[in-house]
């Protein structure tokens, strides 16, 4: 009775209003508005914000024939013509059409898209990633659909995602009206044409994109805030930043030499994870790179990088404090990563909370001559933050390694402040390894004199 009554109010509401607050749903869900009474069967039409996504309509599964999902497919397509087709608003807020593979729709999407155009959206975002290649990480899918000119000549598009769609940047005539960009499986050889084009952008990301022709950010994108790449592949040797106003950056990825010409001096987050990485002769750049990025509240390293600073200048610290409050570090916690732990929390005098996200275990390598990894955490070397400031360690996907066990007790027995050391537990642990990681955990706990009399340690399931 309540849920009628509760339907029946939201009925006697002006229709403009009902309007708006579907607006406010996840399409899928408000065209599902349509079946609660007559007056809502054509209001979802009036919505501002649409999101066809191939996903959300076409269900795949094991047992699905080619067939049933090639109907599946053409029935879905059909749904959006029609659907917009009855569209009874003046505008769009956002836009979002995502359909792997368009090849035999194009005629389709092409009118969805200028649609879209038509209807002054702000928010565009045109997604023909193939579900197969997202998962593979595949670099350079064919290009099955070209970005139609509409799209070139608006004015009013404020965010703008493309993924896996023929794109030619230098195609924008006109000053752009774009606030965030981000790309995904696309060339972009001629992206410095499009950023000279967009004074007004504050968010740029790129996603599996090869030939990126970035040469710089310069004063012309003064009010970019975020700076985002992921696995690409450059055509130019190193870039050249001037960000005064950036508050994030993050690098995934093979080595690319960014050279800072200026940097935000209070960064909220900065990413660098090299991955599979292997040219360690590039230890002083990546320290270098640090530097510029030492007013970052939260950081993340990878485990490329700390074996790559120990051989630097410098292998005990930074050539300047950093600011950061949140360091995360991707780690195998191998002897040849122990120095470059030791650096990052040397350089960070002023750090509260220390996450090792744990990483597949690899082999570990011989050591060279002189270097005992069992009793390198024994020594009782201290650091700024462990005597000032350093009040949370976590480990993610804790294992109970040797190595592991080795940092935390050196952590535990060190920090004078410290108040809770968390375990995260792989996701999947089994029973009987809960238990010995309790085990493992309780002996934490006993370590020396000089740790925190607050210290609380927590173990968590995955």
């Amino acid at each position: 009775m309540d849920s009628r009554r509760n339907r029946d109010m939201l009925s006697s509401l002006p229709e403009h209003l009902l309007v708006l607050i579907i607006s406010k749903l996840p399409f899928k869900e408000a065209v599902k508005t349509s079946v609660l009474d007559k007056p809502w069967k054509h209001l979802h039409h009036g919505t501002t914000n649409v999101s066809f996504k191939e996903s959300e309509f076409v269900k795949r599964s094991v047992s699905s024939s080619e067939e049933s999902i090639k109907e599946a497919r053409v029935a879905f397509v059909r749904f959006m013509v029609n659907w917009v087709s009855r569209f009874s608003a003046d505008v769009i807020e956002s836009f979002h059409l995502c359909i792997s593979t368009p090849a035999g729709f194009e005629t389709e999407i092409k009118q969805l898209i200028e649609f879209a155009v038509s209807k002054k959206v702000k928010n565009l975002v045109v997604d023909f990633s193939d579900l197969s290649c997202v998962a593979s990480n595949q670099a350079r899918p064919a290009v099955l659909f070209q970005l139609p000119e509409c799209v070139y000549n608006h004015a009013t598009v404020e965010s703008l995602k493309l993924f896996a769609c023929g794109f030619d940047p230098s195609r924008f005539v006109k000053q752009c009206s774009f606030k965030s960009l981000c790309f995904g499986w696309i060339e972009l050889g001629k992206i410095m044409t499009l950023l000279s084009k967009s004074p007004l952008l504050e968010c740029l990301s790129f996603h599996n994109c090869w030939n990126v022709g970035l040469e710089s950010i310069t004063g012309d994108n003064y009010r970019l805030r975020e700076l985002i790449f992921e696995n690409c592949d450059f055509s130019t040797e190193y870039t050249l930043l001037d960000l005064p106003n950036i508050q994030i950056f993050k690098y995934s990825g093979t080595f690319h030499y960014f050279q800072f010409l200026r940097v935000n001096r209070r960064m909220e987050e900065a990413y660098l994870d090299y991955g599979t990485e292997t040219n360690d002769e590039i230890g002083t750049i990546l320290c270098d790179l640090l530097y510029d990025l030492l007013s970052a509240k939260k950081l993340t390293v990878c485990s490329f990088l700390l074996k790559a600073v120990k051989d630097s200048d410098d292998p005990v610290r930074l050539k300047a404090p950093m600011e950061t409050r949140h360091l995360v570090i991707k780690t195998n916690l191998v002897p040849r990563e122990f120095v470059g732990i030791r650096l990052m929390i040397n350089s960070c005098p002023e750090l509260e909370t220390l996450t090792f996200q744990m990483l597949p275990h690899a082999p570990v390598l011989r050591t060279n001559g002189g270097f005992n990894p069992q009793s390198y955490w024994a020594y009782p070397i201290s650091h700024e933050c462990l005597k000032k400031t350093l009040k949370v360690v976590e480990v993610r996907n804790f294992t109970r390694g040797t190595y592991e066990l080795n940092v935390l007790r050196y952590l535990v027995r060190s920090s004078r402040v410290l108040e809770r050391v968390d375990l995260y537990l792989p996701v999947g642990t089994s029973k009987r390894e809960k238990i010995l990681a309790h085990a493992s955990m309780r002996t934490l706990g006993d370590e020396g004199v000089a740790t925190s009399k607050r210290l609380w340690i927590r173990q968590h399931d995955g």
